[in-house]
């Protein structure tokens, strides 16, 4: 599990060609029309928003990888960076509006955003936890950050987004007595729960998570290996599972 805390942007290691300079100018300069994406993240108590990822990529400015044979080509040149939200309103929500067309000598185009919460560490269920951050992906282009994430496949969205995401405390026990805690909110292999979004004409996103604090469902690996995983729910009920995803449907009854 402890692959999942490596973020990593699916970008292989970068050398800057000449393109359009010596170095790569990573101005941003949005031109007045330039269309652009209001972010908004209603932030439930007992949850750090964290600061947003953004990936912007530029057809202008090139850059250099290697393939296998270490033979050298192009391709688009790349500029990641995070930025914090708005301070938070009366309503609990705060927001960042986002250039999609970054503009610049180099004509930055939005590739990317990574939406991410987590528990602080004041809360009481992270002591002697390796708290998991919770990632909503939105794809204004092809793939750019990677798939460890935990949020799926990108799911195409025409228009503006509203997402009310259900999550419980979910403890993974390990057999060296580490114990990660993510928040669960149903298993992203399935269509209805990925947290990747591949999006077309969309002005807003709105985020509004909800998460039940007292409602912990415990995954403790088999006695005897190989096994599947037991679950145990909120109302003391186990199962097996073979995958790290209890039963949300169940949680969700529960809730």
């Amino acid at each position: 599990m402890n692959f999942l805390n490596k973020i990593t942007i699916l970008l292989p290691v970068l050398v800057l060609l000449s393109g359009c300079y010596d170095r790569t100018d990573q101005t941003l300069s949005p031109p007045e029309n330039a269309r652009r994406v209001t972010v908004a993240v209603k932030v439930p108590d007992g949850i750090t928003l964290l600061p947003m990822q953004m990936l912007y990529r530029s057809e202008r400015c090139k850059t250099k990888s290697y393939n296998s044979s270490n033979e050298a080509y192009e391709i688009r040149g790349y500029n990641g960076f995070k930025q914090a939200f708005s301070s938070e309103g009366s309503n609990g929500i705060r927001q960042q509006r986002i250039a999609i067309d970054g503009g610049g000598p180099c004509q930055w185009q939005l590739n990317s955003l990574r939406v991410s919460f987590t528990l602080p560490p004041s809360s009481l269920l992270v002591k002697g936890k390796n708290v998991i951050e919770t990632n909503y992906i939105f794809d204004f282009d092809d793939y750019g950050l990677s798939d460890g994430y935990g949020t799926g496949r990108a799911k195409e969205i025409n228009g503006n987004i509203n997402l009310n995401t259900i999550f419980f405390p979910m403890l993974i026990n390990h057999l060296d007595n580490d114990v990660d805690l993510a928040l669960f909110g149903g298993d992203t292999e399935y269509e209805q729960w990925r947290r990747r979004f591949r999006l077309k004409n969309t002005q807003n996103i709105y985020i509004e998570p909800v998460v039940h604090f007292n409602k912990v469902v415990v995954l403790n690996p088999p006695e005897i290996r190989p096994g599947n995983l037991t679950a145990t729910y909120p109302d003391g009920s186990r199962e097996e599972i073979p995958r790290i995803s209890p039963d949300y449907e169940k949680l969700l009854s529960m809730k």
